[in-house]
């Protein structure tokens, strides 16, 4: 999964996610011919941002009856993986700031999320209003210049899909 980064100074830290309300429902029934479900949800990758002062959700598949556990810096929590194979974390994230980086263990996989950070998380969503960029706004180019400087403004995009059944793994950068 890639996030993308706005370079530059700042210290709002945003994670905007167009359809990111759908994760509540992540922990739907999963149709009869579902792929095999990643380890991690990939909504959560490098460059990702954590809501600050609030316990945050973590989820993914593994085998079931598979423990898994998340640290980040000196937190930890750990999740036990359901007969559908779906596990969730609520793990306590550090102070707002970063990087921070997350580990993520289960009995045979194990993953590493780098340059996390934690403050506030928007979420944005939208039909028409959504796609239009920042380009398109007046004075578009000088607004795209003065974003160029804000590091620590991250996005996730959640691909646009039509669906007749609920979505347990998103598709999105």
């Amino acid at each position: 999964m890639k996030l993308r980064s706005i370079e530059g100074k700042g210290s709002l830290v945003c994670l905007l996610a167009s359809a990111l309300a759908l994760a509540g429902s992540v922990f739907g029934a999963a149709p009869q011919d579902a792929a095999p479900r990643p380890f991690v949800s990939p909504i959560f990758g490098d460059h990702m941002v954590l809501q600050r002062g609030r316990a945050n959700s973590i989820w993914g598949w593994s085998q079931p009856g598979d423990s898994v556990r998340v640290d980040i810096r000196e937190a930890s929590a750990t999740a036990t993986a359901g007969a559908d194979g779906k596990w969730q974390a609520l793990i306590q994230p550090p102070p707002a700031g970063g990087p921070y980086k997350v580990k993520i263990t289960g009995r045979a996989q194990s993953l590493e999320l780098q340059d996390v950070l934690v403050g506030d998380v928007w979420i944005c969503a939208g039909q028409s209003n959504m796609q239009f960029g920042l380009a398109q706004a007046r004075n578009g180019a000088e607004e795209l210049k003065a974003a160029a400087e804000l590091t620590d403004i991250r996005y996730y995009v959640v691909v646009q899909r039509s669906s007749y059944s609920r979505v347990d793994v998103p598709s999105g950068s």
